[in-house]
């Protein structure tokens, strides 16, 4: 964050950091928690290992994500520690879109490794007083 971040744009990051290390270190009530858990968010990527992923609906979301980190279950703290350079947050009171690159390292879990430059999409809508995301995009170009 640079230093003429607002605190919007302070606590819409926390809430893509806080997701980014829970699906990293496998805590799916951590990685849950980051997301509005409606059949109206979405996940859209693409990358060469699996192609286009279209995920709608939490429900949808939610299975995939728990059967991904039961397959996978050791935490990665190294996959963890992504660069994100190229930051443009846009927030209102109620929506926050995020666009960034994103540096991942390939740490030899084929499965979840995203290595290399992804171009990432964010949107986070507030309910309660909480930052929630409803829609992840991405593109790994990779190294």
């Amino acid at each position: 964050m640079n230093a003429g971040a607002t605190d919007l744009d302070q606590a819409v990051m926390q809430v893509i950091t806080a997701e980014t290390t829970a699906f990293w270190m496998k805590d799916y009530a951590a990685w849950a928690n980051c997301w509005l858990q409606t059949a109206d968010i979405r996940m859209v990527g693409w990358w060469a290992r699996g192609g286009i992923r279209v995920t709608e609906g939490w429900e949808t979301l939610s299975t995939s994500v728990r059967q991904l980190m039961s397959s996978n279950p050791t935490p990665n703290p190294r996959a963890a520690q992504v660069r994100r350079e190229k930051l443009h947050i846009r927030t209102s009171e109620q929506m926050a879109w995020v666009t960034f690159d994103q540096y991942g390292a390939d740490t030899g879990e084929p499965d979840m490794d995203m290595p290399g430059l992804s171009h990432e999409t964010r949107i986070l809508e507030k309910h309660n007083g909480l930052w929630r995301l409803v829609y992840v995009g991405w593109l790994l170009v990779g190294d």
